[in-house]
């Protein structure tokens, strides 16, 4: 710089001596000039130069972060290169366990076949158990509700006998009653079988081998019809009994049973047609000798068998019909 000022200095001092003075002033205004543009120009070198250190400065930065960088990299590299190692190492551990897997897999494909078999077959059982346990369970269902409707119509069932036994029990006490001035040696009253027996003999009702009443049994006859009269539910059955004795007359009736049929009738015309009963209440019917009460061998047993019965049964149709229903 100090070189530059010189020169221009001298150069000046040759133009004063040798040039005219208006040219030496141009010179002079170019010198400063030029002086002007020297110091703008070493301004801007020094700031050049300052850009240029921090350039340098910033560069020797970077060198010193691309150093780092490279030396992470290594590292980095170096984790990868380890990775790669351990990464082979698990795939070959792998293999050898796929290898395993597949050795043992060969070796038990026939357990495991049984075995499918065998879980299969518990299947099959289990879905066969459980599809006859839904069919018990409906099939217990439906009984249930049969079950259910047996036991209302049971419960029916037994209403009405013991109604119909109620009516065979008040029917015997307005028997009993009714025939109260009677010995029991000349008639009984007795329930049995859901009805009620008046078993009337025959000293109380006909002399021996005769098909006619005596006015004696006309009086019971006529005491029952009237307490019969009272019960229109009542079935009447008459039945006529002898012993086993022939007939000596050679006259109608001929033998034991057409006098046990008579006996029967005369009784029912004295019921109906005498003392008012219904007709269709009553039948008349003739056991003969077949059905003894006692032994036919003894006069006493003879006695006995030679009777009447009055079957008295009650209306049976509420429980015939409850049973056809269903």
């Amino acid at each position: 710089m100090k070189l530059l000022s010189i020169i221009l200095f001298a150069s000046t001092l040759f133009l004063v001596a040798c040039v005219p003075q208006n040219q030496y002033q141009a010179a002079i205004n170019e010198r400063d000039k030029c002086m002007q543009d020297t110091a703008v120009l070493n301004s801007q070198l020094r700031m050049k130069n300052s850009e240029i250190a921090e350039f340098n400065k910033m560069v020797k930065d970077y060198d010193a972060q691309i150093k780092f960088m490279q030396k992470d990299s290594i590292d980095v590299h170096n984790r990868y290169d380890q990775m790669v190692k351990a990464n082979e190492q698990l795939r070959q551990i792998e293999d050898q366990l796929n290898n395993r897997i597949n050795q043992l897999l060969a070796l038990s494909s026939s357990e495991n076949q049984q075995l499918r078999e065998d879980l299969q077959a518990k299947s099959d059982a289990l879905a066969a158990k459980e599809k006859e346990l839904n069919a018990k369970e409906k099939s217990i269902d439906q009984l249930t509700l049969d079950l259910d409707a047996r036991s209302k119509r049971v419960k029916e069932l037994e209403d009405i006998l013991n109604q119909q036994e109620q009516i065979v029990i008040d029917l015997k006490n307005t028997i009993d009653k009714a025939l109260a001035g009677f010995s029991s040696s000349d008639l009984t009253v007795e329930r049995k079988n859901g009805k009620v027996y008046v078993s009337l003999s025959e000293k109380l009702l006909f002399a021996s081998g005769s098909t006619v009443v005596d006015p004696k049994g006309k009086d019971a006859l006529k005491k029952l019809a009237d307490a019969l009269k009272s019960n229109g539910d009542i079935s009447i059955e008459i039945e006529g009994h002898t012993d086993n004795v022939p007939l000596k007359s050679a006259n109608f009736p001929k033998d034991n049973w057409d006098l046990s049929v008579l006996r029967a009738t005369s009784i029912v015309k004295i019921l109906t047609v005498d003392n008012g009963l219904d007709a269709k209440r009553v039948v008349a019917e003739g056991r003969g000798e077949f059905f003894p009460v006692a032994d036919n061998g003894t006069t006493e047993g003879k006695a006995k068998n030679r009777r009447t019965e009055i079957i008295l049964s009650p209306n049976l149709d509420a429980l015939y019909k409850l049973i056809n229903n269903k």
